[in-house]
């Protein structure tokens, strides 16, 4: 890293200039294909929330004979719940 700091200053304007110059060349490539990433990335947000949703519904409740039976049954085979 140089020691003067109009030298390090220049460097990073240069460097930025160049970088913001390339992405304005992709950026034109494929101005056609942002609409519709646009529109994926809203649709991924929509399915996301609707698993969600999904799975945060309350459980249906169970009938107590089921669910003594299903208790012994872990019960039985030390599996953790």
């Amino acid at each position: 890293m140089p020691r003067n700091k109009a030298i390090y200053i220049g460097v990073l304007v240069v460097a930025a200039s160049a970088l913001l110059y390339i992405g304005g060349q992709i950026i034109r490539t494929i101005e056609w294909f942002l609409p519709w990433a646009a529109g994926v990335g809203v649709a991924l947000i929509l399915i996301g929330l609707f698993a969600e949703m999904q799975k945060s519904r309350k459980p249906k409740p169970i009938a107590s004979e089921t669910a003594a039976t299903q208790q012994q049954t872990t019960a039985e085979t030390g599996e953790k719940r």
